[in-house]
């Protein structure tokens, strides 16, 4: 375990954190970054607000953030410990830590102070899932042991340990950030993910925007040299010091010579993207199964098959990649087989509405729970780029049919997403104008 106090600063440097397991929502976001980062280097939300709490010697009225006494609350007197850093001890989570072990060591804290945190954090906050490689904050207010614990779960939310006395609160709360507007804009010249970051944009904002776009444009074929793009983006300070972006609040991208928009709008506390008429990005089918790569083989009628040296149909598309690359469903649907198949290899076929197919073949690995029957949400993970079956490198083979006739996935044309009710129109338009005059 690493530890970061006032008088020695940060004993040793420590590896970056895993990522945790992503919930659907999420994946589709880690999978940009997993893949930016091969083809480079080598190939957000409401609060549940509960909280409860464990007594383990009650002895009359127990001070509380509920019941003040003697003129101040416990989230009073825990505030003003907060702001004196010279209380509070930074550690770093390592491999083989559990909370017992934590809490002891940093926190001062003894083996009934750990079951009463664990009981208390039921339904809030699983501390054995604690992520290697983050940080966990103690503070003391002049006591022995730890007043106070705060660990941030995400960029969006913290879990803070409240003591006193022998009671222990535990409750989840919003990141409070100093928030900017910021705007950046440039000219693809090389590569996209390059050209934003040398614009402004930080790696996480760059990935958001493939994920915004990933209704539209296919990064992997589409993107031309010259292409312009513009966002407008919260940048946020935490403490004075900077933090991780929040939302893109708007973007621009024009690929070659057509415009792409996106708004964040919040529509009656759920907020999402639309276009500039008000429609939702979300359409049926994802552009590609890959975030980005390169296609080696197109969908033709003729092509030499570089196994068997004939010439044969290639309705699919082959797109090459790293093995261990994810590959995500473009599309909710249904599981119809995960197995190892003759020619195709690891392959997962899947159904989904409107009469559409989707196949996955030549996948190093399945996705863990990937068999038939299983609904699979769009942008879910469900396999890894490989080379099994009649392959002769690492690649990802992408077929798609309608009514069981092939179809060309790259000239697919989707009919745009729902638009909003009417009612929300003229807040719409109030929040796109001024936002667009920031995009020119």
């Amino acid at each position: 375990m690493q530890v970061i106090s006032p008088k020695y600063g940060r004993r040793t440097m420590y590896p970056p954190p895993k990522p945790e397991q992503p919930k659907n929502g999420n994946k589709r976001k880690i999978l940009f970054a997993l893949v930016f980062m091969s083809i480079l280097y080598g190939g957000h939300r409401l609060l549940s607000g509960s909280e409860r709490k464990m007594n383990l010697e009650p002895q009359g009225e127990v001070l509380s953030a509920q019941s003040p006494e003697n003129g101040q609350s416990l989230s009073l007197r825990q505030e003003e410990a907060i702001m004196s850093k010279e209380n509070a001890e930074l550690c770093m989570i390592e491999e083989g830590d559990t909370p017992a072990k934590i809490f002891s060591e940093h926190g001062r804290l003894d083996a009934n102070d750990t079951e009463a945190i664990l009981a208390a954090s039921e339904g809030v906050y699983d501390f054995t899932g604690v992520r290697i490689g983050k940080d966990m904050r103690f503070y003391f207010d002049g006591e022995e042991r730890a007043s106070r614990i705060e660990y941030d779960r995400d960029t969006e939310r913290t879990v803070i340990v409240e003591r006193s006395g022998d009671e222990f609160e535990v409750r989840e709360e919003k990141i409070n950030y100093e928030v900017s507007v910021e705007t950046a804009k440039g000219k693809i010249d090389n590569f996209f993910y390059a050209d934003a970051l040398e614009a402004g944009l930080s790696e996480p904002t760059v990935l958001e925007v493939g994920d915004l776009f990933s209704f539209s444009i296919d990064f992997m074929t589409d993107i031309r040299r010259g292409d312009e793009f513009a966002f407008v983006y919260e940048k946020r300070k935490r403490d004075g010091k900077e933090a991780p972006d929040g939302k893109i609040l708007a973007a621009r991208f024009i690929n070659d010579g057509k415009s792409h928009y996106a708004y964040y709008f919040d529509n009656d506390g759920s907020g999402g993207y639309y276009d500039e008429e008000g429609r939702v990005l979300e359409r049926q089918f994802l552009k590609a199964p890959l975030s980005f790569s390169r296609i080696t083989s197109g969908y033709t009628g003729a092509r030499m098959h570089p196994i068997t040296k004939t010439v044969t149909a290639h309705y699919q598309i082959d797109y090459a990649a790293p093995t261990g690359t994810p590959v995500v469903s473009t599309a909710r649907g249904t599981v119809t087989s995960a197995r190892f198949e003759t020619g195709w290899g690891n392959i997962v076929r899947i159904s989904h509405d409107n009469g559409y197919t989707t196949h996955y073949g030549h996948l190093s690995a399945f996705a863990k729970g990937m068999v038939a029957g299983k609904r699979v949400s769009q942008g879910e993970v469900v396999g890894y780029v490989g080379s099994t079956g009649w392959s002769t490198g690492p690649h990802l083979d992408f077929g798609m049919k309608l009514d069981g006739a092939p179809i060309n996935p790259l000239k697919l044309d989707l009919p745009k997403g729902a638009p909003l009710d009417e009612s929300k129109m003229s807040s719409f338009n109030e929040a796109k104008n001024k936002y667009s005059k920031l995009l020119e």
